[in-house]
């Protein structure tokens, strides 16, 4: 039985709460180990451990080869843009316009023209625990933010009541969601479509996992399926095609916004390389790929979630999709710190978790790991955990 944890609440804390231990601070002291020749098994950042599809690459060495490597429209060359149109619209079977989407250089860039989308005199919300991102742009932007925290006793489900009571007037939505890989029910995302509407917010939804969906029962529903909604939502071709280095995401938005950001782009970085676009072109003809990579992700989840609760006597939320598990460790240990234990498990065990607090002040008893190791390392790293979890 799961102990007991706080009500869920809703959190103005300040916007420049940073964690004793980052998942960057975690991910450089790693490497920093591997070049003395540690072994060091990552479960840090949320990189895939497999190579982009063979096409996507030798499209970008052709597009380079025939001198596809010039300055392009900010928005991105006409071909890519129908290229993403046509893959939203079969996805979700709608009829968005090449003039509803444009390209950014990744996940990150897309989310921060998405923030500077927002409305002047915002009061954002977001749900915690968060990926540091979203917080991050926040203090950076000086924007005043509201954290609506969600427990694992209720399995991660925000409390719509204090939404529709709140004073923001922007939120956040992310799902699957980084990092407990919750896939928000559909009655309860119907709901919280609703309070959008009727409290007439902008929506910001990142759906960088939306391929990563493991299980029938819990669907995905993607804001780009909703009627009337105000949104922006955002992706990146990072994960699903393990495209991170190529640096390529887009957005979907009403076509004033994407004018507005095309015009943004054009200021503080002229385009996407051109032969990056031929790649991300190629990308969505590999939906075997895709599904391949969907299934592997969701083995390594099953084999990590059953150790954890064996081995370690965690208490886990079996991820409904994503590339993550959140499990909570030691909750009746008053001195036990995800941060400690981060920094400790990597000196000593040579393994690298991200702490709780990385996701928000009131997860210090949970690590992140993502599954992007083989079935085995997972195992081993399990293992190498028991040392400093008698």
């Amino acid at each position: 039985m799961l102990k007991s944890e706080p009500e869920q609440k809703a959190d103005s804390r300040p916007n420049s709460f940073v964690s004793p231990v980052s998942i960057v601070d975690i991910f450089f002291k790693a490497k920093a180990l591997e070049r003395r020749g540690v072994d060091v098994i990552h479960f840090d950042a949320g990189e895939p451990d497999f190579d982009p599809p063979e096409e996507v690459v030798n499209a970008t060495k052709k597009a380079i080869d025939t001198g596809k490597a010039r300055y392009t429209e900010p928005g991105g060359i006409p071909e890519v843009r129908q290229a993403i149109a046509d893959h939203v619209n079969s996805k979700y079977h709608l009829n968005v316009s090449t003039k509803q989407v444009m390209i950014a250089p990744g996940g990150r860039m897309a989310l921060y023209l998405a923030y500077l989308a927002l409305p002047e005199q915002t009061r954002i919300g977001i749900f915690s625990p968060d990926w540091p991102a979203y917080r991050d742009l926040t203090t950076f932007m000086n924007i005043p933010t509201t954290f609506f925290e969600t427990t694992l006793e209720k399995s991660w489900n925000p409390n719509v009541d204090e939404i529709r009571k709140s004073s923001i007037n922007s939120i956040v939505f992310n799902y699957p969601n980084n990092p407990t890989g919750k896939i928000l029910e559909e009655d309860l995302f119907e709901d919280l479509i609703r309070v959008v509407h009727d409290n007439k917010l902008m929506l910001l939804s990142d759906e960088v996992y939306s391929d990563y969906v493991f299980d029938s029962s819990r669907p995905f529903k993607s804001v780009l399926q909703t009627e009337d909604t105000n949104y922006v939502f955002t992706t990146s071709l990072s994960k699903s095609y393990a495209m991170t280095g190529f640096r390529a995401g887009y957005l979907v938005a009403e076509e004033k916004t994407i004018s507005k950001l095309e015009k943004i782009t054009s200021l503080i970085l002229t385009s996407v390389p051109e032969f990056v676009q031929y790649g991300v072109i190629e990308a969505f003809n590999c939906k075997d790929y895709v599904k391949d990579k969907v299934q592997l992700i969701k083995r390594r989840r099953d084999v990590a979630a059953d150790a954890l609760r064996k081995e370690l006597g965690a208490e886990v939320y079996l991820p409904d999709g994503s590339m993550y598990i959140f499990p909570r460790l030691r909750p009746e240990s008053s001195g036990f710190t995800s941060e400690r234990f981060a920094l400790d498990l990597l000196d000593k065990m040579h393994v690298s978790v991200t702490p709780g607090t990385a996701f928000g002040p009131s997860y210090s008893k949970y690590i992140r790991m993502t599954l992007l190791q083989s079935e085995e390392r997972i195992k081993e790293g399990i293992e190498r955990m028991k040392g400093l979890l008698p």
